[in-house]
């Protein structure tokens, strides 16, 4: 009878263990298969390596597939209690997703950003759809500053690999950012760039964005990890 009961217990053991570690692996084997499919499918189908980075192409359209994972990751490891906490996270990953998309200019006359289309003669079911999607964007930092900001503050101070991952991760985002138009950036101030600099420019932005979208992903793979350990132990 004792041995049954320890075999039953090792064996739920085991159970736990395969699932702890089942989900975080296929989510990160997952991940880097994508970003590698994006680098791969643009060097061998695109010459030069610059002229596949377009809106559409592979590494554009991973890196919002990546964004999507990152918000589904959530749903899978999270709690209901932590979701109703914070559900800023997976939404902000879903406006990355569409961010990446274009479809905050794909479906209206003017970018949901641009002051034109809130000043211009744009329909006014276009300035409604506009001025709640940036509603929505104010709220959701304002939840990620005041909830989870102080949360990612001590996961650096305790040197947590997924705190430094998102650091990493924004910072990647600024930089791919400013570079983002080079030209047409430099071009207001007189400066006119070599083209050969914008198109190499061009490649560490779409790059460090897809990377970006990568090592979010992972750090929520290490979160998740460390979640199903405390659930299970």
């Amino acid at each position: 009878m004792h041995s049954n009961t320890t075999h039953a217990a090792a064996a739920s053991q085991a159970g736990y263990a395969t699932k702890i570690i089942s989900a975080p692996v296929a989510f990160s084997a997952l991940i880097a298969a994508s970003v590698g499919f994006a680098v791969l499918a643009t060097a061998f189908y695109y010459t030069p390596f610059h002229s596949g980075l377009h809106e559409d192409g592979p590494v554009e359209k991973v890196s919002a597939a990546l964004w999507a994972l990152c918000a589904i990751m959530v749903f899978y490891f999270a709690t209901l209690p932590a979701l109703r906490k914070h559900w800023q996270i997976p939404m902000l990953f879903s406006l990355l997703c569409a961010r990446e998309l274009d479809f905050d200019k794909r479906f209206l006359s003017e970018g949901i950003l641009q002051l034109r289309l809130y000043s211009g003669d744009a329909p006014l079911w276009e300035k409604a759809i506009g001025g709640l999607v940036i509603f929505l964007v104010l709220v959701v930092l304002w939840r990620l500053l005041r909830v989870n900001v102080p949360i990612l503050m001590t996961g650096l101070r305790h040197l947590s690999a997924w705190a430094w991952g998102g650091v990493f991760a924004v910072g990647s985002i600024v930089v791919a950012k400013s570079i983002d138009g080079i030209g047409r950036k430099f071009a207001d101030f007189g400066v006119t760039l070599d083209p050969q600099l914008i198109e190499t420019a061009m490649v560490y932005e779409e790059l460090l964005e897809l990377f970006a979208a990568a090592i979010v992903a992972w750090s929520i793979c290490l979160v998740g990890a460390q979640i199903w350990r405390d659930k299970n132990a």
